[in-house]
């Protein structure tokens, strides 16, 4: 029977899910080196190995099964106690990781699964050699007795004259087999790839009846007949993923009675009824005596398995495992689908174009003035608030994981660069939109790597200004206002002012006359170009990345903003959006125009007085707000808006990262739900419009930049607004 299956998109899962796992191996290394007696830490290292493996296995991709093969075969011994987890293993895991996830990019770049590129082959050869040195005797000792045990075995296997053998293979699957994402068709695709199942009959007895049929259970089994030139431990390879309450047996198809028997025995549907089986998958019992099958632990299969790969490659051993119950895995882990990213975006467009719809019925109600319609429209309008919220929180996902990526980097930089570092992470649970945090990696890695380089001292400076020898380094991140806060720190040196302004004249960014504030002078390392680094590394120092960084954070519609204090720190705030789609604004007219702000920046709106302190002909007024100074912006002025002014002007109150400030507008049209439309090249100059948004009449408003209108008037200098 032959199978024929396009595991193409099954390939391009495995390739998602390996550089999952890849980062799991990561982080419980470097879990690891904090804590090497940390058993659940080290075990689930161990199990991301072994899926990784089996997986791969699955997809015919032996340069990663052999590979990982020796990995887990190292972290097996140390699981077991027979060698210690150090610095030195750490490193080498680590580089390991790293060679695997080559390999993975490598393949799915469309590289060859069954031999390493040459660019590859140097590293893997130094790596092998190094998993190798912690091969333990004993296990190589085993390799040589199971070698023995497997030449005897291989002589029972029914051999053509093309040098094929015959095997039987017997597999019951776990109960949460399905659950666990487990498809067993592909692994008879890949088998039939290397091979041919001369036959196959499904194995049933457990099914139970209708009314006691759980959905979600898997109550399959198979009888295969399997003709092969490949070794035992390749059949064994391609069930390696397999849950460990799952059963799989693998026998020569010309063994012993013995083996028979045994195989027999040890199926579930007991003794007579396996019988019946074996005789349907035409597995009849031999008449010979011969050895019995050879029965080794779990536990050193894979040891033995791995020393006997590195010195015999086409042994083929007939072993069967003693399968260990593992625990019973969370219902949880079933409740999660994956979902292709642009399906989700086009998800939350049409919910776009529903919120755009629904307003155009609102204000075709209101002109009708059809009261009736109006309570109907308003419904309809709840019903789709609430599923906007719901697809937009299909989109959003937490930052932890962004985070902990940078655990690798401080740790490797800190080595190389002879500083004693520690990270501290909080607020890993944040969600924001999955599109900014994809987008966020690359500003927040040079910020990281500027501190680390710049921001942080060695051991020896520290100590000479009383401070410990390990710095830190912080990446926290919380929600404020609508928007997400992300924030890199250090007690590191600080902004030195002095140095910058120095630097900044000599580059013709600012004139010697000009009276910058502190925190003017240190939003000046954003300019292009400029560093103030005395010598040029290989992290930083030419002044290329920060202006980047800006213009990435902005991109985002976010703002970036520094607070350092000479010899005591720095830190860079980044504020983002929650998501780049849908949002709730809040409705102003200017001058006959609509113009949307979005509600999570407005605190409260006030009638403007008629004797505010301010000139009608300039942009910047002054209010007392509760006896509080309130700049404001009277936006006619900022769009130069060429309408009669209104008898009545309102304040529209905005706050954002701490500073307050008033936006003057001629008339309030309440809350709006707003979609989100990027602006053309056109419109980049001008810093008081973040995009657009179309209203239900058809025409475009424009939505205000809130944080650059609050940069400009309340600006600390006191200088009066430029137009725009």
């Amino acid at each position: 029977m032959s199978f024929e299956l396009d595991l193409e998109s099954a390939r391009g899962i495995f390739f998602t899910e390996a550089r999952q796992l890849l980062g799991e191996v990561e982080t419980y290394v470097l879990q690891l080196e904090r804590d090497p007696t940390e058993h659940e830490t080290l075990n689930a290292a161990f199990r991301a190995a072994h899926t990784i493996k089996g997986s791969a296995g699955v997809f015919g991709l032996s340069v990663i099964t052999h590979f990982v093969h020796n990995l887990e075969t190292v972290l097996d011994r140390v699981r077991n106690g027979e060698i210690g987890f150090d610095a030195d293993m750490s490193t080498l895991v680590l580089e390991c990781r790293d060679h695997i996830s080559e390999l993975v990019d490598a393949i799915e770049a469309g590289g060859s699964a069954e031999e390493v590129s040459d660019d590859l082959r140097p590293t893997e050869e130094a790596l092998t050699a190094r998993l190798t040195d912690y091969l333990h005797d004993d296990a190589v000792n085993h390799a040589e007795e199971l070698a023995r045990v497997d030449a005897a075995q291989a002589d029972k296997a029914s051999t053509s004259t093309d040098g094929k053998k015959a095997w039987h293979i017997s597999v019951r699957l776990a109960k949460s087999t399905l659950c666990d994402g487990f498809d067993p068709h592909p692994i008879f695709a890949y088998l039939s790839s290397y091979g041919e199942i001369v036959h196959i009959i499904p194995v049933l007895d457990r099914l139970p009846d209708f009314l006691n049929m759980d959905p979600e259970a898997c109550y399959l089994g198979f009888e295969l007949n399997y003709v092969t030139e490949q070794p035992l431990g390749f059949i064994q390879d391609a069930f390696e993923f397999l849950t460990d309450d799952s059963v799989l047996k693998v026998v020569p198809h010309d063994g012993s009675p013995e083996d028979w028997d045994a195989l027999a025995q040890g199926m579930p549907e007991g003794y007579e009824r396996a019988c019946e089986l074996l005789q349907q998958a035409g597995f009849k019992r031999p008449e010979p005596q011969l050895e019995a099958l050879t029965d080794i632990p779990a536990s050193q299969v894979a040891a033995v398995m791995a020393v006997q790969a590195l010195q015999n490659p086409d042994a083929v051993v007939n072993v069967q495992v003693a399968q260990k119950k593992a625990p019973a895995k969370s219902a949880a882990a079933s409740a999660f689908i994956r979902v292709p990213s642009d399906k989700l975006d086009a998800l939350i467009n049409l919910v776009g174009e529903l919120v755009i719809a629904n307003a155009g019925t609102v204000e075709q109600a209101r002109q009708l003035n059809n009261t009736a319609m109006l309570e109907s429209t308003n419904a309809v309008a709840s019903l789709i608030e609430e599923i906007r919220d719901g697809a937009l929180g299909l989109r959003m996902v937490q930052i932890g994981e962004t985070f902990q990526r940078f655990q690798r980097v401080v740790r490797d930089l800190s080595k190389g660069m002879g500083k004693q570092i520690n990270l501290e992470i909080t607020g890993e649970e944040t969600e924001l939109d999955k599109s900014v945090v994809e987008k966020i990696g690359d500003p927040l890695m040079h910020l990281v790597r500027n501190a680390l380089d710049h921001g942080l001292e060695t051991p020896e400076e520290r100590e000479a200004h009383g401070k410990s020898q390990t710095g830190k380094l912080g990446l926290h991140a919380y929600h404020d206002s609508g928007h997400i806060v992300i924030e890199v720190s250090d007690d590191g040196r600080g902004l030195a002012r002095d140095k910058i302004v120095r630097k900044a004249i000599e580059k013709g960014i600012i004139t010697p006359d000009q009276n910058l504030s502190d925190a003017e002078v240190n939003m000046l390392i954003f300019a292009p170009g400029f560093s103030t680094a005395d010598q040029v590394t290989d992290i930083s120092g030419r002044g290329v990345g920060m202006d980047v960084v800006k213009k990435n954070i902005e991109a985002l519609r976010g703002t970036v903003q520094v607070r350092s204090v000479l010899g005591k720190g720095t830190t860079f705030e980044i504020r983002l959006p929650l998501t780049l789609a849908i949002i709730d604004g809040f409705m102003i007219g200017v001058g006959g125009e609509m113009y949307v702000i979005p509600l999570g920046y407005v605190r409260e709106c006030l009638e403007l007085p008629s004797d505010t302190l301010g000139d009608e002909d300039r942009m910047d007024l002054h209010y007392d707000l509760r006896g509080e100074f309130l700049p404001c912006a009277r936006l006619r002025k900022v769009f130069n808006s060429k309408g009669p002014r209104p008898k009545r002007e309102n304040i529209i109150v905005v706050s954002f990262g701490g500073v307050t400030a008033g936006i003057v507008a001629d008339q309030l049209h309440g809350e709006s739900q707003t979609v989100i439309k990027p602006l053309g090249s056109l419109f980049e100059s001008n810093r008081a419009i973040s995009g657009a948004t179309i209203l239900g009449n058809g025409n475009v408003a424009l939505i205000i930049d809130v944080p650059k209108l609050i940069g400009e008037v309340s600006n600390v200098t006191a200088h009066t607004l430029e137009r725009v």
